[in-house]
């Protein structure tokens, strides 16, 4: 299914390509005699009523390339961008390099392809790009794989239309799953050296807790006389997945309705039973021979919840779902905003009619805000926020909490780079999840080349979030916070590097990767 389902997605990426260099070649071939399109100044807003604040053409206007229907002036570049963006087509990339102690150490490539067109298209001050496409290869020395091809072109073919596109492989041998719901939210709590004589740690750290469990210990009732808890939170899974939207353009480009399909397949492993060399309770991994510290692992949380009935899904299987969405935005340059507001509201359902194996239904609801406070006296000083909130019901895999659909990309659990910094990547899940992000974000210094440009920022910023067993229980208490900085470097604007440290009370974390999480 998935061979011939990338395939024709294939032939869709290469289809959407051929043509927009056609429509690109054929605005290239207008006549040239027309002057670059005007400044802000002269772009006059609408006072009629029901226009306000769409873009008027004035009489220096009329020898340009007219857009093909109004764009709210609001959608427009600021007057700095559009002089610093770049024109034509161009390139940009780095390898991925950096170290989780969770996934191990990370490496490969993420290489980015913009078409800009050139400032007599009349899209240039009102898009990032025509189009991008971005293909990624990374693998981790802890087994784990993270292949991606995406594509994305808002206004394809000179409409009101945006398609984006993605396939994604993603293998790893080190999810984590603390369970589903509040009981997520305990903090973490283990027996030094995994010995039950020993007292019990409150509050531990994320590392100290998984030392422990490194430790042999004398088996429950039905296992082995000695089994290790190394993989007692950890399952491997393997997840295909293919993603295609469309957006329709309304109000000039503030609202979009936006609708697409997701067709996955998960494929779950468990570490039950399988031998590994543990710590001896005593003499740790010195003394004695790895023979004897050989052991198997015990039973899994997944498999206890599994087992319990409280989770569904452990076999794992196909999750084909519809989407829909509304979204209201007002940001000047989606890749690194200065001003606006974005609202989304999508839903998503899975149903055995289009071949899924279960059924079940999510809702997302989310808001950002872009506000500079001084802009006569800081070129970039930026104040961002976002907060989100997603319920998922119905027949649900455990694996399918950790998904939030947005229109612009899917988000996964409470933790890990996009959400909570400061806790591990799924480190909570539940069938309600809330959380918040605040950044301020200052630039200080740039750098440009005859070709290239760079700039740099500093970003401070605070997450909070937490889970509910159900909406009727949502409320202000018990939310997890994380904290830290970060280190931006915008290339040519449209492709974001980040270093984002980030600390909360059970870990501290690095990321390195690429555009802002919002």
């Amino acid at each position: 299914m998935f061979t011939k389902f990338y395939a024709s997605m294939g032939l869709v990426f290469l289809y959407l390509l051929l043509g927009i260099n056609s429509i690109s070649a054929q605005n290239q071939n207008r006549p040239t005699n027309q002057k670059p399109t005007v400044p802000s100044k002269e772009l006059k807003p609408l006072e009629t009523p029901g226009e306000k604040g769409e873009l008027q053409k004035t009489s220096e206007d009329d020898e340009n390339i007219p857009l093909p229907f109004e764009i709210n002036s609001s959608k427009r570049l600021t007057d700095y961008d559009i002089k610093r963006k770049k024109t034509g087509s161009f390139f940009t990339g780095l390898p991925l390099l950096n170290s989780d102690p969770n996934n191990g150490i990370g490496y490969g490539v993420r290489v980015f392809y913009f078409q800009n067109n050139d400032k007599k298209d009349p899209f240039f001050e009102y898009t990032p790009y025509r189009y991008r496409v971005f293909a990624q290869y990374f693998r981790t020395t802890l087994n784990a794989q993270n292949h991606w091809l995406s594509f994305d072109a808002p206004y394809i073919f000179d409409t009101k239309w945006r398609v984006r596109a993605d396939l994604l492989y993603e293998r790893n041998p080190n999810f984590l799953f603390f369970g589903v719901g509040e009981s997520s939210l305990q903090p973490l709590a283990y027996h030094q050296r995994n010995d039950e004589t020993r007292p019990l740690v409150q509050n531990g750290t994320f590392n100290d807790y998984m030392e422990a469990g490194l430790y042999k210990r004398p088996g429950d009732a039905g296992q082995a006389p000695f089994v290790s808890d190394a993989k007692y939170n950890r399952y491997e899974m393997e997840n295909p997945n293919a993603n295609l939207s469309a957006e329709k353009s309304l109000f000039g480009g503030t609202v979009r309705l936006v609708a697409g399909t997701r067709l996955s397949k998960q494929i779950i492993r468990t570490f039950d039973g399988k031998s590994t060399v543990a710590k001896d309770p005593i003499f740790g991994d010195q003394f004695l021979p790895d023979a004897l510290n050989t052991v198997p692992y015990g039973t899994t949380l997944l498999t206890e919840e599994a087992q319990a009935g409280r989770i569904r899904g452990i076999n794992g299987g196909y999750v084909n779902t519809v989407r829909a969405g509304v979204v209201y935005d007002t940001r000047d340059f989606e890749p690194d905003p200065n001003s606006g507001l974005f609202f989304e509201a999508t839903h998503e359902r899975s149903m055995r009619a289009i071949g899924s194996q279960f059924e079940f239904n999510r809702n997302l609801a989310s808001g950002r805000f872009f506000y500079s406070p001084a802009p006569g006296t800081f070129k970039k000083l930026v104040i961002a926020g976002r907060a989100t909130v997603v319920q998922t019901n119905g027949d649900v895999p455990f694996y399918e909490y950790r998904n939030m659909w947005g229109t612009e990309g899917n988000q996964v659990g409470l933790g890990g780079r996009t959400t909570l910094r400061g806790y591990k990547q799924d480190r909570f899940l539940g069938p309600v999840m809330g959380f918040g992000n605040l950044e301020i974000r200052w630039k200080f210094g740039s750098v440009a080349t005859k070709t290239s440009t760079f700039d740099f920022q500093l970003v401070p910023f605070v997450d909070f979030g937490r889970v509910w067993d159900g909406a009727e229980r949502m409320n202000l208490k018990g939310y997890k916070y994380s904290y830290g900085l970060g280190f931006r470097i915008p290339w040519n604007q449209s492709t974001i590097i980040y270093f984002d440290y980030a600390i909360s009370r059970e870990d501290r974390q690095l990321f390195v990767n690429f555009q802002h999480i919002f």
